[in-house]
């Protein structure tokens, strides 16, 4: 049955994830206005938001042995309430006008850390609480639920500031991460094998090394994070797209980038909602590799629109709507084949690296078009740019079907 795996730990660890990212959303959107109007300087309210990415990014490469060597329930726990008395702390600064700039940065840097282990831990528990069979639906709703909170939260966030003020939105966030661990806490999540008395003593160093081993030993790994760093990748591209096709298309580039914006995550929510419906479980591979073959050909598709405003813009309504289908089909995609194929003991360290690899595709991507786009007509971009993709995904699907598991 379809919701066989909607069992009581799931449905905890979702509850859990939907409490706290719709909190996490108001708080960003606070933060960022708070900074810009009372320094009004939008380099320092980049720099907040670079502060909430670095650590994280670079802690990845090296915390997932954590994960892997500890116990992966206290993880998940500790950090959401870490992060909940942290931004607790933030409400009472805020309360007393102790608030400022370089105190905010040290905050978004503790946040960020403890997020480097929350975040991998998540996929490493969900095949420990999930049969396999059932993992593509899992991961469907839990990015249905990311989804969903996502725009939610930024939806509301808004509304909320401009009602309650920037104090009570610190307030929720805190709240809505004692909330998540709360939830969290009723989580049964099976012990992993003990590792024999020699891998006891030898220390997070080795374990270090034994997860790099152990990604770079087995070729299909290597595939599979490459098309995480590629699909993240052209995530990253479609965001410089979206505001420069906007702007093109018409005269009114804002209205349009909020239909781009719009159809993008109508897209991502939809598939997330259908793949939840009708499991891809077996067809992961296929959907992985046809998913971004698919990326490319919607670019290559793109470069041909003609029209007038009306027609260009419902061609690329359609086609970034598209787009956003395919990146969830990808995303949950090799997120189960991960979880399928690799040692669940190695999970945390796999998955800490995909994300940090996934998490620095996006701004380089940003910044590769960016510069890009200064110099060459967007079409002529997307052309090259989904040729490209469709060769990268064809070669990658030979080097993993070589591959035997």
């Amino acid at each position: 049955m379809v919701f066989k795996m909607m069992n009581r730990n799931f449905l905890f660890l979702l509850a859990g994830q939907f409490v706290s990212q719709i909190g996490d959303k108001f708080h960003i959107i606070a933060l960022s206005f708070w900074v810009l109007e009372t320094t009004g300087s939008s380099a320092k309210m980049g720099a907040v938001l670079a502060a909430s990415l670095i650590p994280s990014l670079i802690l990845g490469f090296f915390s997932g042995a954590f994960i892997d060597r500890y116990n992966r329930k206290i993880i998940i726990v500790g950090t959401d309430l870490l992060r909940g008395l942290i931004i607790g702390l933030f409400a009472v600064l805020f309360y007393f006008e102790m608030m400022d700039f370089y105190v905010i940065l040290v905050m978004q840097i503790l946040l960020s850390v403890n997020a480097a282990f929350f975040d991998p831990a998540i996929p490493s528990v969900i095949p420990q609480i999930v049969d396999e069979k059932d993992l593509a639906a899992a991961n469907s709703r839990h990015q249905f639920i990311n989804g969903f909170s996502f725009i939610a939260g930024a939806f509301s966030g808004g509304i909320f500031i401009s009602r309650f003020g920037y104090l009570w939105v610190f307030v929720v966030n805190s709240v809505s991460f004692i909330l998540s661990a709360g939830f969290e806490c009723f989580i049964h999540i099976p012990r992993m094998p003990k590792n024999n008395h020699k891998e006891d003593q030898q220390g997070l160093l080795e374990d270090m090394k034994q997860g790099y081993h152990y990604i770079f030993s087995k070729s299909t790994l290597v595939v599979l994070l490459f098309m995480v760093m590629i699909i993240h990748f052209f995530v990253g591209s479609i965001e410089v797209f979206m505001p420069v096709i906007a702007n093109t298309i018409s005269e009114d580039g804002a209205r349009n980038l909020g239909f781009f914006q719009a159809a993008f995550g109508a897209g991502t929510i939809m598939m997330a909602v259908v793949l939840s419906i009708r499991s891809i479980s077996g067809k992961e591979k296929l959907t992985l590799f046809g998913s971004v073959f698919l990326i490319g050909l919607l670019y290559v598709s793109a470069s041909f629109f003609q029209g007038n405003e009306t027609s260009l813009r419902i061609l690329f309504l359609a086609m970034i709507f598209l787009f956003g289908c395919c990146i969830m089909c990808a995303g949950i995609s090799f997120k189960t084949l991960l979880q399928k194929r690799i040692d669940n003991q190695f999970a945390g360290r796999v998955f800490a690296v995909a994300g940090s690899i996934g998490n620095a595709s996006i701004p380089c991507a940003m910044i590769t078009y960016g510069f890009l786009l200064e110099k060459y007509d967007f079409l002529r971009l997307l052309m090259i740019s989904g040729l490209v993709l469709m060769l990268l995904s064809i070669i990658s699907f030979v080097l993993y079907q070589g591959e035997k598991i």
